[in-house]
């Protein structure tokens, strides 16, 4: 082998070694002809659903039963689910009905966006504390409720 040969097999090789190997690649979920997708929320039968790979999200939404709560209108259906995806099924809330921060339960007041089951236990317990709020705007003495909050979800609630 001469002097150029050599050198250009040493090029090669050391080109081959210098190449990034990939990191973050589940080689796992290309292999598979299927997957395992959980869903949560609002449906009937909530669980691991196993589906033929590259299967959408109106797939799976064929094999579940929403409940009357369920709000899959702002879900994309042809989206590609992935082995491992977990789906929440979000709640409507429904239009018009506003929910009584004086006489709403802990779940009544968790449906509002932006309110979680503590805040909504805060709600609770201030009212118990102090009584039935005189206006809306008295939410931003609860804990964990602020001006941005209360603005976020002032068309949802009423006294």
């Amino acid at each position: 082998m001469n002097n150029i040969t050599r050198g250009l097999f040493l090029f090669l090789v050391l080109a081959v070694l210098a190449v990034p190997v990939a990191e973050g690649i589940d080689s796992e979920q290309f292999s598979t002809s299927e997957i395992r997708v959980e869903v949560k929320g609002e449906v009937e039968n909530p669980g691991v659903f196993i589906l033929p790979a590259y299967s959408n999200l109106s797939d799976l939404l064929e094999l579940t039963v929403l409940s009357e709560n369920a709000d899959v209108s702002k879900l994309n259906g042809l989206m590609v689910l992935k082995n491992n995806d977990v789906i929440i099924i979000p709640d409507k809330v429904r239009k018009n009905v506003r929910i009584s921060i004086n006489s709403g339960t802990l779940e009544e007041l968790d449906r509002i966006p932006g309110i979680g089951p503590v805040t909504a236990q805060n709600i609770i317990d201030f009212r118990e504390a102090n009584g039935f709020f005189q206006s809306v705007e008295e939410l931003t003495k609860v804990k964990g409720i602020g001006e941005k909050t209360l603005e976020k979800i002032r068309e949802y609630i009423s006294l």
